[in-house]
């Protein structure tokens, strides 16, 4: 039996804006593992500024698509 690929553009692997690891889960360009890091940190500084950014995003339009 011949062995077959197939690209499929849903599965592929997107680095993480923050650390850069290839991830199939994101949320607003940041992987799982970061956005748990910087829920979790003591300093929720970095979180903070995670959401605002995202908040921006969403009422642009660039993070729904809607611009």
């Amino acid at each position: 039996m011949a062995e077959t690929s197939v690209t499929d553009p849903i599965a592929e692997l997107i680095a993480c804006r923050r650390c850069g690891q290839g991830s199939l889960l994101q949320v607003a360009d940041w992987c799982a593992t970061c956005i748990a890091a910087i829920g979790t940190a003591t300093d929720p500084a970095e979180y903070e500024a995670w959401r605002v950014e995202n908040t921006r995003r969403v009422v642009s339009g660039e993070l729904t698509g809607i611009s």
